[in-house]
């Protein structure tokens, strides 16, 4: 066989998943696959990628010890003889030995590279019960912590632009949903999609996140301090960058989404007696301040 380098570019990967979870990069396949590979009959390499909350019925192999690294996301998997779990995120290495027997769910975004040694189908299903079904139906849920000016905080591992809205009503008062993952009440608003300037990524979450059509009338302040981050129970540590427009109702009928717990409309000031945290304390501050002078705050 003639030395050469075999390439399979990201483009190709990212477009193979996009319209199915798995994808082989190299083995000897029995079934065909969007994505073209590899040939070869000693080991078998590929992709996983989860863009939705997706689990994977409770299995065994006989034979192959499955190796995996976590490119992005975070996972959990079930011990289902010892009913311990593992928990793997972003940067993970992790090896599963033959004979366990073990369930599987991960958060959307998550993206595992696997290698299987030795290759071939050795997967045995196993039957869920259903205190295993209940497990694998149970979501993950990601906590979040926040941090402004706080020596002990960890450091940040991701930036992730974002935006939020204040948005009032007839009586002056602002919406506040409060975030599942925190318990804190919050302006509402989110991260940037590829695609998107910071006005649609607004709009639209807005939209998903209240029910409301809105659009964007002014800019109230930037906020994009290092030295507040927000911590993840899935491993990312995330540098604030959120811009806040001030917005306005154009259609649409008030309903939460699965994000959040509660929302009202309140004072501003009544709302800075609520459990928040301190960089929307400031966001709150700085609103108020915006209403009373129109002066625009860049932090």
């Amino acid at each position: 066989m003639t030395n050469r380098i075999i390439k399979i570019s990201n483009e190709e990967i990212q477009s193979a998943l996009s319209e199915t979870t798995r994808q082989y990069l190299v083995g000897h396949l029995q079934r065909p696959q969007t994505l073209s590979h590899i040939n070869d009959k000693k080991i078998e390499i590929g992709i996983t990628s989860y863009q939705s909350h997706s689990s994977e019925l409770p299995h065994t192999h006989s034979q192959a010890y499955e190796y995996q690294y976590m490119i992005s996301g975070y996972t959990r998997y079930l011990d289902i003889d010892t009913k311990e779990e593992f928990a793997f995120k972003k940067g993970d290495f992790y090896m599963i030995s033959p004979g366990m027997r073990y369930a599987q769910k991960s958060k959307p975004g998550t993206t595992i590279l696997f290698i299987k040694i030795p290759p071939g189908n050795d997967k045995i299903d196993i039957q869920p019960d259903s205190e295993l079904l209940s497990w694998l139906k149970d979501k993950i849920t990601t906590i979040r912590q926040d941090y402004t000016d706080d020596p002990n905080a960890p450091l940040a591992n991701s930036i992730k632009p974002a935006a939020a809205v204040a948005l009032f009503n007839k009586d002056n008062k602002v919406l506040v949903i409060r975030r599942r993952d925190s318990g804190n009440w919050t302006l509402p608003g989110g991260t940037l999609e590829y695609g998107e300037d910071l006005t649609a990524c607004a709009k639209r979450e807005l939209k998903e996140e209240t029910g409301y059509d809105v659009k964007i009338v002014d800019l109230i302040g930037t906020y994009t301090s290092p030295k507040t981050v927000v911590e993840y129970s899935d491993g990312e540590v995330r540098q604030e960058f959120t811009i806040l427009y001030k917005g306005e109702i154009v259609a649409g009928d008030l309903k939460i989404d699965e994000e959040s717990t509660a929302y009202r409309w309140m004072s501003l000031e009544d709302v800075l007696k609520e459990q928040l945290a301190e960089s929307q304390r400031q966001r709150i501050k700085d609103v108020i301040e915006y209403q009373r002078s129109g002066k625009k705050s860049f932090r």
